[in-house]
């Protein structure tokens, strides 16, 4: 235990100095929380993801629920099951990856909602007039129902569908890890599946977005068109296919996390579409490009 913890104190950035008072810190943390029967030694093993989030949400609690434990904050309760959830609730509520702030009204497009985090962040947002969330895999849909079913004050916002949006209407082998729920998508053997033994491979339905998008885009003609998209290696054959079908014109904002093949691809096409991007690199293989109409 001690060996990890100096692992996640060195990951957050404290030096040597100040370890014996950090790791005393970070063992309180943990023993704050007292969840009992913690399944599969969630609340520990993600410790560095729950440090952050205490930090900007002090309020925090944690209960034992279910497969998982109950995350109570910031008024909202989102039933988590593996430390990777934990750390996108840290990236959309602490880091705010997707805080997009506007006077206008907007509508979004969550592609790749996974357990519901994003679209509930974008739910709290009184200037976001409508959520469309796209999931494809079973069990990680199944468990963004009951998020939204646990937060009904703003889920009102949000209709969710049982697909993912590609380039193509197809049936899509993917890699599936119940405590790697947001790295399953087409890149496959690129996927970074924790503990791949513990993967299996399952089919998933992916929508062609033409065909998807311009009637739900249609029933907003005053509000502002957001794409966040978050697809695991589908996002660059759905700009290709926005792009081709003439969609973009139709879209303001994107807020794209790339994988694999580098941002370049999608930075030309939205530079041709007349956007303006930021784009920034997170690792050697993955990025976030925002791009805003001109």
């Amino acid at each position: 235990m001690k060996k990890y913890i100096h692992s996640v104190l060195k990951k957050l950035g404290y030096k040597i100095s100040n370890i014996a008072k950090k790791e005393k810190d970070l063992k309180n943390l943990v023993r704050s929380f007292t969840v009992l029967n913690d399944p599969h030694n969630l609340v520990f093993r993600s410790a560095p993801y729950l440090f952050e989030i205490k930090k900007y949400f002090p309020e925090l609690v944690l209960e034992r629920h279910e497969d998982g434990v109950l995350a109570s904050f910031n008024d909202l309760k989102l039933y988590i099951e593996s430390p990777e959830e934990f750390f996108i609730v840290k990236e959309v509520f602490v880091e705010k990856d997707y805080n997009l702030l506007s006077n206008e009204s907007f509508v979004v497009f969550d592609i790749g909602m996974n357990i519901g985090i994003s679209s509930l962040f974008f739910a709290l947002n009184k200037n976001v007039a409508k959520i469309y969330s796209f999931e494809p895999v079973n069990t990680t849909y199944t468990q963004a129902l009951y998020n939204l079913e646990l937060n009904q004050a703003y889920s009102n916002k949000i209709e969710a569908f049982h697909f993912g949006l590609g380039g193509s209407t197809r049936v899509e082998k993917v890699l599936y890890n119940s405590q790697a729920k947001g790295n399953c998508g087409i890149r496959l053997d690129s996927s970074l599946v924790i503990d791949r033994n513990n993967a299996k491979e399952i089919e998933i339905d992916i929508k062609n977005i033409s065909d998807i998008l311009p009637d739900l885009i249609g029933k907003h003609s005053k509000q502002k068109m957001v794409l966040k998209i978050d697809c695991e290696g589908a996002e660059y054959e759905i700009l290709q296919k926005l792009n081709d079908a003439n969609l973009l014109k139709d879209i303001d904002v994107l807020l794209i996390e790339w994988h694999d093949k580098g941002g370049a691809i999608l930075e030309d096409i939205l530079i041709k579409n007349n956007f303006r991007i930021i784009s920034r690199f997170l690792t050697p293989i993955t990025g976030m490009i925002y791009a805003f109409k001109k």
